[in-house]
């Protein structure tokens, strides 16, 4: 039998179980209020709100990656694999991210400033995460490049010379 049959699909089911699982844990945890002191040098009650939303980040990239691997499981690959791995990771700071830029005003969205709408949020980013570095791509080059379309000068078209079509820049 497929390594990846045998044992890799059976170990993607769990993991993505247990950062489903192990996030919904977390933030009953965090929001008891029953974490308190240091870890590692961290005030833990400092940044209790930041890591509730990570954790709700991590709740819907789990959430989705589950979805996936039920629609796409016959399809699993070791590229998908990693896939599946990076997901609840990368939603987990995505989320804690995407709240920072909502506090700062750098994203514009009426949401209220209860936690459960930014916890919503946060599962939100965590859920469509495609989605959310697509809008942190066009921010990114309406912000570093005055426009938003991404194909006049920068690094905003992917190539770094300013040139959309790949070409060396005019002078």
């Amino acid at each position: 039998m497929n390594p990846i049959q045998r044992f890799g699909k059976p170990s993607i089911f769990v993991y993505l179980l247990v950062w489903f699982v192990g996030s919904l844990w977390m933030m009953a945890i965090l929001g008891s209020g029953e974490v308190q002191g240091k870890f590692l040098g961290i005030h833990l009650e400092a940044y209790r709100a930041y890591a509730s939303f990570g954790f709700a980040g991590a709740l819907g990239g789990a959430l989705y990656g589950l979805r996936m691997f039920h629609e796409h499981y016959h399809d699993l690959t070791v590229q998908w694999m990693y896939w599946y791995f990076m997901r609840p990771i990368l939603c987990f700071g995505s989320a804690i991210m995407t709240i920072i830029l909502f506090e700062s005003g750098i994203l514009l969205l009426q949401v209220g400033d209860s936690m459960s709408a930014r916890i919503s949020v946060a599962f939100l980013t965590g859920y469509g995460y495609g989605k959310f570095m697509e809008k942190i791509k066009a921010l990114t080059t309406t912000f570093f490049n005055g426009n938003g379309n991404g194909n006049n000068g920068g690094n905003g078209n992917g190539n770094g010379n300013g040139s959309s079509d790949g070409a060396p820049p005019k002078s």
